[in-house]
């Protein structure tokens, strides 16, 4: 090829060593930009976006767009069933739940999304919502099916029991709970629940000495103090039964507990010597569920 012929050749576009060479550096910067797009958006964060549900739960599926996704699809789908049952759809939310402390781990032996605790974890949400959904018996198979992935689990076991009163088996809450008399995690929770049975089974005595502990724990519990006012009345004490159940609806007057103490008040004015609504009802059980923590 002639020198002319070399000029025509590179006047018409083909390319040269040159050429090339900038096509490559050119192709790199944009990959490497590309890569440090990815790299700068932040990951999901499970804790982020429960954090997220106190506010409001619709925001769950802007949060989960926004972030990176790879090796999360069981956190996501943790945060978003959590969303449904605080949005008003707790059944979806529980079966979804419940699929996810079942299913098997799918990754690396310890990952983080699918070890033996996160399922436990889960599994005991999945109560949480199958109490919203009204199905204590749900509740109390997945409690249960959470023991046995974390055996000592004192969480799980208090979900399984309250959903134990509800279905009215009252001595497998006490023989549960007894054992752990001592145990200082979540005291006041437990002294709390056992009362409770101890009342559906008659025995006030030590229904009063196990609330008294729980409230020694949570002096303003309204739970517990609706629940020693109904075993004050019925142990002959309407006064202070009146006091404890004033106490409740002075503390949180908006609250299920306070609408409660005020029916309890209304039968008390009018007949001292009547058993209160809260009580005959089985209402009084329903409490705050135990925290997340093992």
């Amino acid at each position: 090829m002639t020198a002319g012929q070399r000029k025509s050749a590179h006047l018409s576009g083909s390319p040269t060593a040159t050429t090339l060479m900038l096509l490559a550096s050119l192709t790199t910067g944009a990959c490497a930009a590309r890569a440090a797009a990815t790299v700068a958006q932040p990951p999901f964060v499970l804790s982020e976006c429960l954090a997220l549900l106190d506010d409001d739960p619709s925001d769950v599926d802007d949060y989960v767009s926004s972030h990176m996704a790879t090796g999360n699809e069981r956190a996501i789908g943790h945060c978003r069933a959590i969303a449904d049952v605080m949005t008003g759809d707790a059944l979806a939310g529980a079966e979804q739940l419940d699929h996810l402390a079942h299913e098997a781990a799918r990754h690396e032996a310890g990952a983080d999304d699918d070890s033996t605790e996160e399922r436990a974890n889960v599994a005991a949400d999945a109560a949480r919502a199958w109490f919203a959904a009204a199905m204590p018996g749900k509740a109390a198979d997945a409690a249960g099916y959470g023991l046995t992935l974390t055996p000592e689990s004192i969480v799980l076991l208090l979900l399984k029991d309250r959903a134990l009163l509800q279905l009215d088996q009252p001595q497998t809450v006490i023989r549960d709970l007894t054992p752990l008399a001592d145990n200082p995690l979540l005291a006041a929770e437990t002294h709390r629940l056992k009362a409770m049975a101890e009342v559906q089974t008659n025995a006030l005595t030590q229904a009063k000495t196990d609330i008294e502990q729980s409230l020694a724990l949570e002096p303003d519990d309204t739970t517990s103090l609706l629940e020693r006012g109904i075993i004050r009345q019925r142990l002959n004490n309407p006064e202070g039964a009146r006091s404890d159940w004033e106490k409740v609806v002075s503390l949180e007057p908006d609250s299920h507990e306070a609408d409660l103490a005020r029916q309890d008040l209304t039968v008390l004015a009018s007949d001292p010597d009547a058993l209160p609504p809260s009580d005959a009802t089985g209402h009084a059980s329903v409490a705050s569920l135990p925290p997340d923590a093992h």
